[in-house]
């Protein structure tokens, strides 16, 4: 709960609970990894990790006795992405502070939830769809790569007919991930409306596209394919023309700092504060990203 005694403090005051929970319809994507507890420490402005993938030797197989042993090991690609900062901030009167409008309490506290909101969107459309940029040259201004550009090459599908998606082509993009060997079978799909429109009338009126709604809150529509079950979500932020498949164990957040309220220097008659997160998406291993565009 926001309060403004909190509020007024000469420290800053976490909202990591409390991003969680908010605007879950319109940040399907960052509320996905939230709530599973995807998340982690940065300790930087660019974050590093290793991509682990297993060696895929077809034939291991030894005679008894065998004393010449081969030697494997996981590669080890390291990858990284750029830390992004959100900000947005809060300035009322001191009046405005002291009104206490019925149905809302104090509305300093009102506008840091809305901000709060705000940069969640924010970091949401970041997520889904960002440009990277280290921010090295004007404006000097971090940029992360978004889902979207994660995908492994041979993860990458182009419709055969313009502007329209096929159920085969749905299902050719869950089997990306199936082919890349991924144990779960659990997949989540974003998509936006008008291909989520049409994937709808690919399945309309058929057994395997089932409604769900124990999704962090949303309504999920459910494929199943041999290869696993493709859970679509509806993502406003997403590309029109794209569908974008991932394994969620695969992914995360990288947070060097969470969102938090920071109370800024009184000027005069005002009070001032900001609400600010830095942080990243990490993508462990590129093979857990699909994407399928459509034909133009």
């Amino acid at each position: 709960m926001f309060k403004s005694n909190n509020l007024t403090t000469t420290e800053s005051i976490s909202l990591s609970k409390e991003i969680t929970k908010i605007g879950v319809q319109d940040t399907p994507l960052v509320s996905l990894l939230l709530e599973k507890g995807r998340t982690e420490k940065a300790n930087g402005t660019v974050h590093t990790w290793r991509e682990r993938v297993l060696d895929d030797t077809q034939d291991i197989s030894v005679p008894e006795g065998n004393e010449s042993v081969t030697f494997y090991q996981s590669g080890r690609a390291e990858l990284s992405n750029v830390l992004e900062i959100f900000q947005k901030g809060v300035s009322i009167s001191g009046t405005s502070n002291a009104i206490n409008v019925q149905g809302q309490g104090n509305i300093f506290s009102a506008e840091v939830a809305d901000r709060l909101t705000e940069l969640k969107v924010n970091l949401e459309k970041a997520v889904t769809k960002g440009v990277k940029n280290d921010g090295s040259t004007a404006p000097f201004i971090r940029k992360m790569q978004g889902l979207e550009g994660w995908a492994d090459p041979a993860n990458m599908i182009t419709g055969a007919t313009s502007g329209q998606i096929t159920e085969d082509e749905v299902k050719a993009t869950v089997k990306k991930l199936w082919d890349q060997g991924l144990p779960t079978g659990e997949y989540f799909g974003l998509v936006n409306a008008d291909m989520k429109e049409q994937i709808d009338a690919l399945y309309k009126d058929k057994y395997n596209y089932i409604a769900q709604q124990n999704v962090f809150g949303l309504v999920v529509d459910t494929i199943r394919t041999n290869y696993g079950n493709l859970n679509l979500i509806l993502s406003r932020h997403a590309s029109a023309d794209r569908l974008t498949v991932f394994d969620p164990n695969y992914l995360s957040l990288a947070f060097l700092r969470d969102a938090r309220f920071e109370p800024l220097a009184k000027v005069g008659d005002s009070v001032r504060g900001h609400v600010v997160a830095e942080g990243t998406l990490k993508v462990a291993s590129k093979k857990a990203v699909a994407v399928y565009t459509l034909k133009a």
